[in-house]
């Protein structure tokens, strides 16, 4: 009895852990899990844990095909992987936002990856839109710092400048209204300064290039439109300079 206890005082005192779950088969390789902040959400953990299970039956479905059509032939099976670990990009007492690159292996010549992310609304039990927040006026504002971000990433992996090509789709820029978009807390103080913005392979880039993290300092001026219950999750980046300097 005095053991059970101590264990449950552990527990408590330890709070919320990660959650993470794993299956190993020969058939497939399944990893899924997301932070102690989204176990706290009740409605937020429900819904996670649906989609953990429905890329699993998925998962599962697609290589016992994929097994079953190989049976008789020259072409070996190897086994399928899923992988999705959500992270925490920033918790406010009002918000909390999750950004996830997930792979998956389904016996083609090389993986697949997808980046996705969720900022939830914490006392109302939804998820809400990066650009919704901030609205048009301020995404208008951010679209061409983004552009420019994303270039010198660009430059910096391929050792030379981004030239524009229209006919080139990894030369232009993606139109920011249609990519994954976070929230981020860089320094962990309860406020969101940061716009994260999430590529995966063959949208700025070839796959050799990997998937692009473009990151935004918010201005003031990228605020001024939010709403007045959501004001006070975010703040202008410019005291990070200071901090830094």
């Amino acid at each position: 009895m005095h053991a059970l206890a101590t264990i449950a005082l552990v527990a408590a005192l330890a709070g919320p852990q990660d959650f993470v779950r794993t299956d190993e088969s020969d058939l497939l390789s399944f990893s899924y899990g997301w932070p102690a902040a989204a176990e706290q959400e009740p409605v937020l953990r429900g819904r996670l844990a649906a989609e953990m299970e429905s890329a699993l039956r998925q998962a599962r479905d697609s290589a016992a095909e994929d097994r079953g059509a190989r049976q008789g032939s020259e072409l070996p099976f190897n086994a399928h992987s899923y992988e999705r670990r959500w992270e925490l990009a920033g918790l406010t007492p009002r918000l909390l936002s999750l950004v996830t690159e997930s792979s998956a292996y389904t016996g083609g010549a090389h993986g697949s990856v997808e980046t996705a992310a969720i900022l939830w609304d914490r006392p109302r039990g939804v998820a809400v839109q990066p650009a919704g927040l901030l609205g048009d006026l301020a995404m208008e504002r951010i679209e061409p710092l983004y552009c420019a971000a994303l270039d010198a990433l660009r430059s910096e992996k391929r050792g030379e400048p981004v030239r524009r090509d229209p006919s080139d789709g990894f030369t232009t820029c993606p139109p920011l209204a249609e990519q994954v978009i976070a929230p981020a807390d860089k320094d962990r103080n309860g406020r969101f300064e940061t716009l994260q913005i999430l590529l995966a392979p063959y949208v700025a880039g070839p796959w050799v290039e990997g998937s692009y993290v473009v990151e935004v300092p918010l201005e003031m001026t990228h605020l001024d439109a939010m709403e007045a219950a959501f004001r006070p999750s975010f703040e202008p980046a410019a005291h990070l300079a200071g901090e830094r300097g």
